[in-house]
Formats: structure tokens, sequence, C-alpha cells
């Protein structure tokens, strides 16, 4: 099923068809947890680096879907499988509430007690869901909503990333949110320009790599 979006394009916005573009449906957990783990090294395959294939997505991917379905979306290739997707939320505020308090209790049960990991990577992100998100910043100040993208390598150059973008974008433009923002790791140099030329402007960078901001 096509997915109408719009493109801001010199002041207007300009109504596209993404053929390949659909809301995120159930069936399609299975999915994200698989591109979660693929895309878990600054978008190269983590496959080899987790014990855990699970705990990527767990973080990053099925949280934004039982929280905010609205806004998670799937970019299929021509087999009409899911190969890339983007999640995130209207209000960073209350979904960062929502982790801590429903989403991630159960998960740090588990995770709290594993002490083998495969890689630093695997370490660092058990030792993520263990801590939660903590109080932001950019949430406070004009940029209430933030997002996750990530594309397979055979999505990779064919403007879906672009149109799964201007799907998230319109949506939470939809709900009368004045702002989006998200963390880039520097390592994944590429990513800088993309945002960039969708409309983000760099606020802030940090070691660890860039936070962009976009503004309606």
């Amino acid at each position: 099923m096509c997915h109408p979006v719009r493109e801001y394009c010199k002041g207007e916005w300009r109504e596209l068809t993404m053929e390949h573009i659909r809301q995120a449906r159930e069936q399609d957990l299975p999915y994200l947890y698989e591109i979660s783990l693929r895309t878990a090294l600054s978008g190269l395959d983590g496959t080899e680096y987790y014990h855990d294939p699970f705990c990527v997505g767990q973080y990053y991917a099925a949280s934004y879907f039982f929280f905010e379905p609205s806004l998670c979306f799937i970019a299929v290739d021509e087999y009409n499988r899911p190969s890339g997707y983007i999640t995130g939320t209207s209000d960073t505020v209350s979904f960062n509430s929502w982790m801590n308090s429903h989403w991630l209790p159960s998960l740090r049960e588990h995770y709290e007690h594993v002490t083998l990991f495969k890689s630093e990577n695997e370490q660092n992100m058990i030792r993520l869901i263990n801590k939660g998100p903590g109080e932001g910043v950019w949430e406070h100040v004009g940029y209430p909503a933030h997002l996750h993208i990530n594309l397979l390598d055979s999505l990779q150059g064919k403007g879906l990333g672009k149109a799964l973008m201007l799907t998230f974008m319109e949506e939470v433009r939809k709900k009368g949110v004045g702002g989006i923002h998200l963390g880039v790791d520097g390592r994944n140099t590429r990513a800088f320009g993309f945002y960039e030329k969708m409309g983000f402007t760099k606020l802030k960078q940090p070691a660890w790599g860039a936070v962009f901001g976009l503004k309606f």
C-alpha cells in the first residue's frame, strides 16, 4: 500500500507517493529486531558483536512501536520484505517516562544479571537498558520529538531514507509538534550530510557524535 507524504520545497509542502513505505504492523516486529541488529555498528552489521540478537531492537525499535505506533514506518524491498524503518515519538518527555516505568523494568530483570558480553558494543547496549534514558535538554527547547532510522544495505542510495524521513516529519507536523531532534554517531559520517540535506541543523557536537534538530 502506498503511503502519501509531502515534501517541503521552496516554502511549500509538495505531495509525494512512496510505494515502498508503509505503516509498521505487529507482524513487522521480527524485522524491526533484525534490522536493528544488522545496522547496530553505526549503520553496519552488528550480528557478530552480540550474543543477544534482540537487545538493540528492544531499546531502539520495539519500544517506540508499543508507545506510539502511528510514528513507526517500514521501508520494503522489491520482494516486499521489510528492510528499513523509522521509529520515534512526538513527545520525548512522556516517552522517557514510559520507558523507565513500563518498558524497561521487565527487561532489567533479565539484563541486570548478564555478565558475559561478546563485545564492548553489547556491554554498552545492555548498560543503556539497565540505566534507561535520562533527562534531556533538546525536548525542552523546541525539539520535543525525536527519531531513529535504519536501512539495510539493499535499500541504501534509493531515496528510501528520505522517504521515511518525509513520512515521519509529516506525521509529526500533523500532531502539532514544532521540532525534532536526533543523535548521530560520529563514526557514521555520511549521515551528517543526509540530515543537513533534510533541513536539519547541527545543534551540538559532543565527543560521541552530533545532535541535529529541525523546527517546522
